[in-house]
């Protein structure tokens, strides 16, 4: 059985890892953009879906996301990973 947590995680690849940091910020501002919202309006730790995320929308930035780093991203993980620091946490751990 697979672990749907385990599925978020993204496929490992030769590439560097993106900083932490940086990813958090190109996603909060990403987020922002997305959703017609100053990137100063994005609190990293609170959920996307507080900001009137909804599933086209995260279809949309998931599809940027995959684009900017470089690698598929489960779709479950905008959900299972609802803040814009858990989800750049996410992705930018080693892969098990």
């Amino acid at each position: 059985m697979r672990d749907s947590t385990t599925d978020a995680l993204p496929t490992k690849t030769d590439d560097p890892a993106p900083e932490t940091g940086d990813l958090r910020e190109w996603l909060r501002a990403l987020l922002a953009e997305e959703l017609g919202l100053p990137p100063g309006a994005i609190d990293p730790d609170t959920p996307m879906s507080a900001y009137g995320l909804d599933s086209i929308k995260a279809v949309t930035l998931l599809g940027d996301i995959e684009d900017h780093v470089g690698f598929e991203i489960d779709p479950n993980a905008l959900w299972e990973f609802p803040t814009v620091a858990s989800l750049a946490d996410l992705l930018t751990s080693p892969t098990q």
